[in-house]
């Protein structure tokens, strides 16, 4: 069974669970735990985006499955920690997705400890000092990329050729 990232950093023991599934007083819990580990700090941003992202998983989750309540909620929360980055980094709607990927790993791994988490959220004049920060932080290619130019291959296949039947 595949778990995503989301579910895997927000599953904690300490969590109590029914047997028909966590409840959604434990379900906002374990979104406000997943948000603190994705570094926001600030309390009321913490809780508002918490809000937000449960009532967004109440409406596309089944009447009733607070499991399903609970992977939706992650995931709003990864899709709107993405799309922050995304924003702060100019890279909205474009299709590399790997910058954002390596700015998420940067900041969950700790090397981009001087970004604040929550001036990604918050639309404030400091986002170009946070968007240079967050680029000196990013992992690049050992060795660098580069782009070699590769000569044809001819391209030979198994059955090009039928045998020749015998009479």
């Amino acid at each position: 069974m595949h778990h995503s990232a989301a579910e895997k950093l927000a599953s904690s023991p300490d969590v109590a669970s029914s047997p028909h599934g966590p409840s959604v007083a434990a379900v906002k819990e374990r979104l406000l735990a997943y948000l603190g580990r994705l570094g926001l700090k600030e309390s009321d941003l913490i809780e508002m985006m918490a809000d937000e992202c449960l009532n967004r998983a109440r409406r596309r989750a089944a009447p009733g499955s607070q499991e399903e309540l609970l992977r939706r909620a992650l995931e709003e929360a990864q899709r709107r920690f993405d799309h922050a980055l995304a924003r702060t980094l100019n890279l909205a709607g474009a299709k590399d997705h790997h910058p954002v990927a390596g700015a998420r790993a940067a900041i969950l791994l700790g090397c981009a400890a001087e970004v604040r988490v929550d001036h990604l959220f918050r639309h404030q004049d400091g986002q170009t000092e946070t968007a240079s920060r967050l680029r000196t932080a990013l992992p690049l290619a050992t060795p660098p990329e580069s782009n070699l130019a590769m000569p044809d291959q001819p391209i030979s296949f198994l059955f090009s050729r039928l045998p020749q039947q015998h009479k």
